[in-house]
């Protein structure tokens, strides 16, 4: 089959993270997460929202009913947990940098699916330690 046919996996799994992120996020602020909410929030049709919840019930990471509504697996809530931890790390670095607040976050959601897990490890030291030593932006600045 053709490279440019083949399903980019990385592609896939960036959509799984986002779906997995907002329906967290939905479920957490309005204790409920809808197709059209979730729509909404990511800029996308209904009908494509209930293909992708279908196949993310297919993965095990939402229960889905129809006209009943989703909720996350254990494995569905840890991922998009642990994809919610990325884009507060990367935003929160991004800020310590200067960049204003807006920006950060959208430039959070692209990075967020690609950053190693050793780079976000080494991104939560530095916000660490630049939350402990409030001056290190001073000297940074200064340099």
């Amino acid at each position: 089959m053709a490279q440019s046919m083949m399903a980019n996996p990385l592609c896939d799994l960036t959509r799984v993270e986002d779906y997995l992120e907002v329906i967290y996020d939905l479920i957490q602020t309005k204790g409920y997460a809808r197709a059209v909410d979730i729509g909404e929030r990511l800029g996308v049709k209904t009908p494509s929202v209930t293909g992708m919840i279908q196949k993310l019930d297919g993965m095990g990471l939402v229960v889905y009913e129809r006209y009943r509504g989703l909720t996350l697996t254990d494995k569905g809530e840890k991922m998009a947990k642990f994809t919610q931890r990325k884009h507060v790390l990367i935003s929160k670095f991004l800020r310590l940098l200067g960049i204003e607040e807006k920006t950060a976050n959208e430039d959070a959601e692209g990075i967020e699916h690609h950053v190693h897990k050793e780079t976000l490890n080494r991104i939560e030291r530095f916000v660490e330690f630049a939350n402990d030593h409030p001056n290190w932006f001073e000297t940074f600045e200064n340099c």
